[in-house]
């Protein structure tokens, strides 16, 4: 008689998944040494599955080994950044393309409206807070999923899946800090007008205007990310390597879900965020 599986992750998963979304969420420095008796302390489990996970997390391009120095948070340069998300785009865009030409569905289309009704209501709040920050980012990486999943090309969304392995080429990754939240939902407002266009088009069955609105969109968040790149805390460094890890403080905050949270960086500090623009 065969057994289900239990959906409760396996503790190697839950430390993998942890120690991944802590070093995308720029928790460590870049070239940090990861030290496996800290990781067990920290999160509390023993150290071979810390040390399973790190190998894991190495061989997704996400730590580098040194015989010498043991694993160590990958650094990712400015130019792989922009590329990543340059052929994330096209990616998408190609997707959104698919899309129009094979026509989608009432009920996918009703998901999407949902997913432009919940945005709209949550940008026409009087005020906005850290919590609504999570919300947009959370809405923002649905509204693409809901336009890739039913394009027809499952290839698609495994390649961008690939490219979430260099941070902040996931969907426009930028930093902000909880002071500066308005500045975050003035683009808001600029990414649902995006969002409004590009369902438009696939919905009139218009593959040429879907790629090119979607290639737009996308465009438009590299080009924040640019900016936050040069004007973030850390900045670029003399080396070509972005300061996105030193965005976030030296500890990782406790994981509470798949939406970015806040961390402190030091007592004398501005909290800081990441959320997806793009």
């Amino acid at each position: 008689m065969a057994t289900r599986r239990s959906s409760a992750p396996t503790q190697l998963e839950a430390v993998l998944t942890r120690l991944r979304e802590t070093i995308m969420r720029g928790g460590f420095e870049p070239n940090a040494r990861l030290e496996e008796k800290q990781l067990a302390e920290m999160l509390g489990v023993s150290r071979t599955p810390v040390r399973i996970a790190m190998q894991s997390l190495a061989q997704e391009g996400l730590l580098v080994y040194n015989p010498h120095r043991g694993f160590q948070v990958r650094a990712f340069s400015r130019q792989e950044i922009v590329d990543a998300i340059d052929v994330r785009g096209r990616l998408e865009a190609f997707g959104c393309e698919l899309l129009a030409a094979r026509g989608i569905s009432d009920a996918q289309a009703q998901r999407v409206q949902a997913n432009l009704a919940e945005t709209r209501r949550l940008l026409e709040q009087d005020t906005h807070g850290a919590a609504d920050v999570d919300a947009w980012a959370r809405l923002n990486a649905q509204f693409h999923h809901l336009l890739l999943e039913p394009c027809g090309n499952l290839l698609i969304e495994r390649l961008i899946a690939q490219l979430q392995t260099i941070p902040m080429a996931s969907a426009g990754i930028i930093p902000t800090t909880t002071d500066n939240v308005g500045l975050v939902f003035a683009y808001v407002g600029d990414a649902l007008g995006m969002h409004a266009l590009v369902f438009d088009a696939v919905v009139r069955r218009q593959p040429a205007r879907a790629h090119s609105l979607m290639l737009e969109h996308v465009y438009q968040g590299r080009e924040r990310i640019l900016q936050a790149l040069q004007l973030g805390p850390g900045g670029a460094t003399s080396d070509g390597h972005n300061g996105w890890h030193r965005i976030a403080a030296a500890a990782p905050a406790e994981h509470t879900g798949g939406s970015a949270r806040v961390r402190r960086r030091s007592a004398a500090t501005t909290r800081t965020k990441t959320t997806t623009p793009g």
